[in-house]
């Protein structure tokens, strides 16, 4: 279960992800590339943003979860080739990947969506994780997030840069991150939650 007004909180940490995702690449063909060879694709992915973009008008509509089901199986597709990672996108969900489409899909309503994914692969190396890591379920009752115990660990380094967590980078949900979490949540303008949601992570951790 993600934590309540995850949706909202996403869309005031979406911009400075943005723009990794969507400046990688500026030209993209319409069928996929990897180190070696071209391959098909199949659905959605061969549709343009326009088609995104009038599907996402209804979000329960089986055209529009055939986009975001292209987008997280592409990704997953993506842990499999790409060099040195176990997860792309680790703290990133349907929400997230729904607000990058819209936003780019709304300034290039010609780019066919399998392009912009391959942006995003680019966008997400950065935040890869390389290995197997464990998921740890933090939180309680509607404030609850699943979260690898290393994205943690990033979470408690970036948190002592800033001056506000103390405590070991040992990926352990304490009450002493729980509260470092909360004042970060504070300063940027989140829900406080001192819940490591993809809205905080997200702006806290993107490089």
């Amino acid at each position: 279960m993600l934590c309540r007004g995850q949706s909202q909180r996403v869309r005031l940490a979406a911009v400075s992800v943005l723009a990794a995702a969507l400046a990688v690449a500026t030209n993209a063909p319409a069928s996929a590339e990897n180190a070696s060879k071209q391959f098909a694709v199949e659905g959605s992915g061969r549709l343009d943003c326009a088609a995104f973009t009038a599907a996402r008008s209804d979000k329960g509509s089986p055209e529009y979860q055939r986009f975001i089901g292209f987008v997280e199986g592409y990704l997953s597709a993506a842990n499999r080739y790409e060099p040195n990672t176990f997860d792309l996108s680790p703290w990133h969900n349907a929400a997230a990947f729904d607000l990058i489409l819209e936003k780019h899909c709304s300034e290039h309503p010609g780019d066919i969506i399998v392009a912009v994914v391959q942006k995003m692969v680019g966008a997400f190396r950065p935040v890869r994780i390389a290995e197997f890591s464990p998921l740890i379920e933090v939180g309680t009752g509607e404030n609850r997030a699943f979260v690898y115990q290393t994205i943690l660990e990033r979470a408690q380094a970036a948190l002592r840069a800033r001056g506000l967590y103390r405590g070991e980078e040992d990926g352990v949900y304490s009450p002493q991150m729980r509260d470092a979490l909360r004042a970060y949540q504070r300063s940027a303008n989140l829900y406080e939650t001192g819940v490591p949601d993809p809205a905080t992570l997200w702006t806290l951790l993107n490089p």
